[in-house]
């Protein structure tokens, strides 16, 4: 689905960084940018918008005061560049916050929770960049210089290495800069399951349990010894787990 949304932010070259990000990121449809946000609200009333990158900090009126006029607000990531918003932005039940200077990388985190909510909320929608299975789940990962479309059940294990997360599928890897928790945000915990400190599998994939190793295809993925009780009670293995 293409989630339509807006940039308000009394700061030019937040703006101009936030406008680049979303033209970049695939089935984000920017309408348009205000800094001031009394002008954003006439926008946001009559027309269809999905999602606001919302700075808190702005002069005649705040982020957190803007939500409170809007009777129905869309979806909301919180950007500042003040880490003692952070509290108070999910207690408004933000989508995300992201701190200034913003990342490509955590935007594309952001989106991509924002876009798993929308279709949650509109389960009748048909993303249409998937296939004619309207339960998909699509996240989009920033690998060097471009942005890669992955189907989740694609997904057979991952690796972490140092700062980086290599997504393995049965054709292809991708390679992003990410940390573990990052990557919980942007996928299912009822499908993937860690099983060492630097593996993290795909439950669907999974071939054959051994007690200190998982095959998934030709790939042997090591159990990490304090991940080894919980790996196989969930999987219901009668191994010696000591």
């Amino acid at each position: 689905m293409i989630v339509n949304c807006v940039i308000i932010d009394d700061e030019p070259a937040a703006i101009e960084v936030l406008s680049d990000f979303a033209d970049r990121t695939p089935n984000l449809s920017l309408l348009s940018t205000f800094r001031n946000p009394l002008q954003a609200l006439g926008f946001i009333r009559d027309n269809k918008v999905d999602l606001i990158f919302l700075d808190i900090n702005m002069p005649e009126l705040n982020g957190m005061e803007l939500l409170k006029v809007l009777i129905h607000p869309p979806l909301v990531i919180f950007t500042t560049a003040y880490t003692e918003y952070a509290i108070e932005s999910y207690e408004k039940n933000a989508v995300d916050y992201l701190l200034k200077p913003v990342t490509f990388e955590r935007f594309l985190i952001a989106v991509n929770k924002a876009q798993r909510l929308l279709m949650n909320m509109n389960p009748e929608v048909i993303d249409s960049t998937q296939t004619s299975n309207a339960n998909e789940e699509i996240i989009y990962l920033k690998s060097g210089t471009k942005t890669h479309r992955l189907v989740l059940n694609d997904v057979r294990y991952l690796e972490k290495d140092g700062h980086y997360i290599t997504f393995y599928l049965s054709d292809k890897k991708v390679v992003a800069r990410l940390s573990m928790k990052d990557v919980f945000e942007v996928i299912s915990k009822t499908k993937f399951i860690q099983v060492h400190k630097s593996y993290i599998v795909s439950i669907s994939h999974v071939n054959t349990i051994e007690r200190h190793q998982i095959k998934i295809e030709e790939a042997y993925i090591p159990i990490g010894k304090t991940h080894r009780k919980a790996v196989h009670a969930f999987f219901k293995s009668d191994f010696d787990t000591n």
